[in-house]
């Protein structure tokens, strides 16, 4: 039955009084009157719109938003692998024939990074020490074989080596100069800068050699080539 059949079937009175009612009241309670009377009407059984403000930009569908709290986490493809220490460069320091004279030439040494100074300048000494020379230079050394190199440390006012009595042995006064700079200078190779402290069998070398070159304490680059003329 559609909703003309029930206008008809409404008793004259209670009809007359909504259309008046209508009229008085702009129309809009009897229309609200009406649809409670038939609300099988077209369109009354519908939700009412959702209504969006302009600018906005949130999906009326809660499932397309964010969870509370959601945070993004980098993918571990980018976070970046840490990188291998790199080695020092350090030199080692021999002797070279000049025109007759005695000439410091340098040959490079990598070194793996140690966790001290101290450690750092171990490797550099023990390479000196323990080689013959650098024959693509021509160039040899005047330490005596068997040298060693008994303590080594970075101290706040230089670098202490303690060498064995072989270093103070044979040798004239052009050989001695040679090897003390070999040593100043393969032992600041890291730190050009740097003060030696330097004690054969723990006691300061003062007097080198025979012939008694005297020997400041401690001793630079600048101080050994200035008193030496190297």
């Amino acid at each position: 039955m559609d909703y003309k059949e029930k206008l008809r079937r409404l008793p004259l009175g209670l009809l007359v009084g909504l259309i008046t009612l209508m009229l008085a009241s702009g129309g809009a309670v009897a229309w609200l009157t009406w649809r409670s009377l038939n609300p099988k009407l077209p369109g009354a059984g519908l939700s009412s719109p959702i209504i969006k403000s302009e600018g906005s930009t949130h999906s009326s569908d809660p499932t397309t938003l964010p969870s509370p709290g959601a945070q993004s986490r980098p993918s571990s493809s980018s976070q970046a692998s840490p990188s291998p220490a790199a080695r020092l460069q350090g030199q080692i320091y021999w002797l070279k024939d000049a025109d007759g004279r005695f000439k410091l030439v340098p040959q490079p040494l990598e070194i793996e990074p140690a966790p001290s100074a101290s450690e750092q300048i171990i490797t550099v000494l023990n390479a000196l020490l323990t080689r013959a020379g650098d024959s693509n230079q021509k160039a040899f050394t005047t330490i005596p074989a068997g040298t060693r190199l008994l303590a080594a440390s970075v101290q706040p006012d230089g670098i202490h080596l303690n060498l064995s009595a072989g270093f103070n042995q044979g040798g004239g006064s052009a050989s001695m100069v040679g090897r003390l700079g070999q040593v100043i200078y393969t032992a600041t190779s890291l730190d050009p800068g740097a003060a030696v402290w330097l004690s054969i069998e723990g006691k300061p070398l003062t007097l080198l050699g025979g012939e008694g070159l005297e020997v400041s304490q401690p001793i630079t680059r600048r101080e050994f080539d200035q008193v030496f003329k190297f």
